[in-house]
């Protein structure tokens, strides 16, 4: 287990991380996922030793890796990083690269093994700049794995390549993972990829840990209006509480479909998913501006008005809806999550 225990860190006068602690458990994948410059890449760099501690600890199986006046080297630490661009060496061959650091009798063997992992065994003698995006940074996968680290971490090592040699570069990096029972942490900005491949994720918004917990916690019980915009293709609808339901540009909503209890007074913010609502036929509703297909249900765009977006809504085939037609919508029960605008002043004359 990697543990990062109250870890704040600065670059000057500017504060990159706050008391931030979690742990990634050994044989799975924890993802890092938020904003650019909310401290996920510093985090991987302190773990792999590339800067000191300023605060906190970190430890590796118990292992004490880093606190202020203790740094483990990065040549020290049982942890490979995987970087953006692989960073390998251009001037040596894809076995050498592979196999740098090695040392004993059984290096080539294990270089071989590796390199038939990755599938570039008929790749080892070419150099860096002859290899395809995808094949340096399964290059540089094996390299990391080569000396058998404890810990893995992917500091966005797939973000420049197309999205199917993505999936199955990060799928054959979660089987390395597993079969090795190492520690794996990714750094991503992309949520699809953290529900695809994460068993716990880490929300890290102005570097401090807003929420953390499996995918499907995130999902169904955000704790926050960013992280419930985070995932599921999230959107936001205005709406105000009036009489004890919800006015909104697409019709009254009741307060049953809030996911929380409603505390306090104002206009809010709500979070819907295009899945979690339903359409019916309705000729005093709003018109649908548009459908298209999404795999094997259509993406139907609900007109909005001059303060409020269209809205996308998630219908099965087959159906009978098509452009033009008026609608009624009504999120699920516990499916919107709010938050209340406290600053906002009620102004009971204006409608949506």
């Amino acid at each position: 287990m990697l543990k990062f225990d109250s870890i704040s860190h600065h670059y000057g006068r500017q504060q990159a991380l706050t008391e931030v602690s979690f742990s990634a458990a050994q044989g799975a994948i924890t993802c890092l996922i938020g904003p650019s410059g909310c401290g996920k890449s510093t985090l991987l760099r302190l773990a792999a030793g590339l800067m000191p501690l300023q605060s906190g600890y970190i430890t590796l199986n118990d292992d004490l890796m880093a606190k202020p006046g203790l740094h483990v080297p990065p040549e020290k630490r049982p942890i490979g990083l995987v970087f953006q661009e692989g960073a390998l060496f251009p001037h040596l061959s894809v076995r050498h690269n592979v196999g740098f650091g090695l040392k004993g009798s059984g290096k080539d063997a294990r270089v071989d093994q590796l390199l038939a992992d990755v599938n570039l065994s008929q790749f080892a003698d070419r150099y860096p700049h002859s290899l395809s995006g995808g094949q340096r940074q399964r290059v540089a996968l094996a390299r990391a794995i080569a000396p058998s680290p404890r810990a893995l971490l992917f500091d966005e090592p797939y973000a420049n390549l197309d999205m199917q040699l993505r999936r199955v570069l990060r799928d054959q990096a979660r089987q390395l993972i597993q079969r090795t029972d190492s520690v794996g942490i990714f750094v991503t900005h992309d949520p699809d990829e953290v529900m695809a491949i994460a068993d716990h994720v880490v929300v890290l918004e102005q570097g401090q840990v807003v929420q953390q917990g499996s995918p499907r916690s995130l999902y169904d019980e955000p704790q926050t209006l960013g992280v419930a915009q985070l995932f599921g293709h999230a959107q936001t609808v205005k709406a105000r509480v009036k009489d004890n339901h919800l006015e909104t540009a697409f019709g009254v909503w009741p307060l049953s479909c809030l996911a929380q209890p409603l505390t306090g007074s104002g206009d809010i913010t709500l979070v819907v998913r295009p899945e979690r609502l339903t359409i019916t036929p309705a000729s005093e509703g709003p018109p649908i501006a548009e459908v298209r297909a999404a795999d094997n249900a259509d993406m139907l765009e609900i007109e909005g008005n001059e303060s409020q977006a269209p809205l996308k809504v998630l219908c099965e085939r087959p159906h009978e809806i098509k452009s033009q037609d008026r609608v009624s919508v009504m999120p699920h029960d516990s499916s919107v999550f709010a938050e209340i605008d406290h600053k906002a002043l009620e102004n009971k004359n204006d409608s949506y």
